[in-house]
């Protein structure tokens, strides 16, 4: 099956490369190049419309609905590695065809809960028509709790102005820069951790992927019990600082230590600070902004700069560094480290203006009783 549809295709591409010749080819190949830009635009965009159907049904102190999507998508995501394996053995010759498999099966996966997301997922919570799997009462009980929380229960739309606006607010960048160094440790623990298992601990690729599990799945209990912790006493500044404080423990037992099992525990404290700052990014920008189309527009902004933690883990951990990539670690480490400093002041900056909302001498967000979590 494998050749009856290799063949033809390459002959067709031979053909096709004689005709052009290598210039055009290369015009062709910038459509693919074109085409994977696209995939990414999808992957932000999914994330962001996933933030923005969630936090507009959550109260401004609820950190664990803003939390529960990802920490569940990360739990099934820590056995990524081990799926992509176990598909690649489906090939006749696994090294040669084996990533086909993983995108034809995780491919139709996605397709397949696509059209199930059409309909499970509620509408906006102001669609009163279109929410039918809420009773009446249920429906005035959510708009009561919105307009309690917010002010508003209509929809906003996203503007110019409105994007300038979120812009020009120093928290926001402060909470963006959030967003890049917990993504900057996840993507450096997704990509390289395997790497550091199997060439600097001596362990076998199986067992390096079948690790990398664990790790992952610790990250998730413990952010989803401290997103729980934050909610019940509505803090959250003193808890980002304590995750950065974790990952930067978490990468120093991975980099500088030479014990296996010091390592390892360090990649749990690493990757569940890691996961919960970038939690931490999103809902709590998303926790001091009022309108949807504000929360719209954050979303996709803190989505996009977190792309960039991404292109600087595969920057900073480097082929002559392996296995142990301590410049990598140490690189990521001194993010973090910038970050729990700008998420101080960012803390002392919000108690400063709220002091001055109290004194009656300033609005925040537009609203005599909107004050920011902090």
């Amino acid at each position: 099956m494998n050749m009856a549809g290799k063949e033809p295709v390459e002959l067709i591409l031979q053909a096709v490369l004689t005709l052009l010749g290598p210039l055009s080819w290369c015009n062709i190949l910038a459509v693919f190049l074109v085409s994977k830009v696209r995939l990414s635009e999808e992957v932000c965009r999914q994330y962001a419309r996933s933030d923005g159907t969630v936090i507009p049904w959550a109260n401004s102190g609820d950190l664990r609905r803003a939390a529960g999507y990802y920490l569940i998508g990360q739990m099934i995501s820590s056995f990524g590695n081990i799926l992509a394996y176990g598909l690649t053995q489906i090939a006749h010759n696994p090294e040669r065809d084996g990533w086909k498999w993983i995108f034809i099966v995780e491919g139709a996966l996605t397709i397949g809960f696509g059209v199930l997301a059409w309909f499970v997922i509620p509408d906006m919570p102001y669609n009163v028509e279109k929410n039918k799997w809420l009773s009446t009462e249920e429906k005035d009980v959510v708009k009561q709790s919105l307009l309690k929380d917010r002010g508003d229960f209509e929809e906003s739309k996203v503007t110019w102005k409105v994007i300038k606006s979120i812009l020009k607010r120093p928290h926001m960048w402060a909470f963006a820069i959030l967003a890049l160094a917990g993504a900057a440790g996840s993507y450096s623990f997704l990509l390289f951790l395997p790497i550091i298992f199997r060439k600097s601990l001596g362990y076998s690729m199986q067992l390096s992927l079948i690790l990398t599990a664990p790790p992952a799945a610790f990250a998730t209990m413990y952010a989803f019990g401290l997103s729980w912790a934050s909610d019940k006493i509505r803090l959250r500044g003193y808890f980002v600082l304590g995750h950065c404080t974790i990952t930067i423990v978490g990468l120093c037992m991975i980099a500088f230590p030479s014990s296996g099992p010091t390592r390892f525990a360090g990649s749990f404290l690493g990757q569940a600070g890691c996961s919960a700052m970038l939690i931490s990014a999103n809902a709590w920008g998303m926790n001091n902004i009022r309108t949807d189309a504000e929360r719209n527009v954050y979303s996709a902004w803190v989505t996009g700069i977190s792309a960039i933690g991404g292109i600087y883990s595969a920057l900073v951990f480097r082929q002559q560094d392996s296995p142990r990539y301590v410049p990598g670690v140490v690189a990521v480490g001194a993010m973090v480290l910038f970050t729990l400093i700008l998420v101080a002041l960012t803390i002392i900056w919000m108690r400063w203006m709220n002091r001055k909302a109290d004194q009656g001498k300033l609005l925040i967000e537009g609203s005599r009783t909107f004050r920011y979590i902090i």
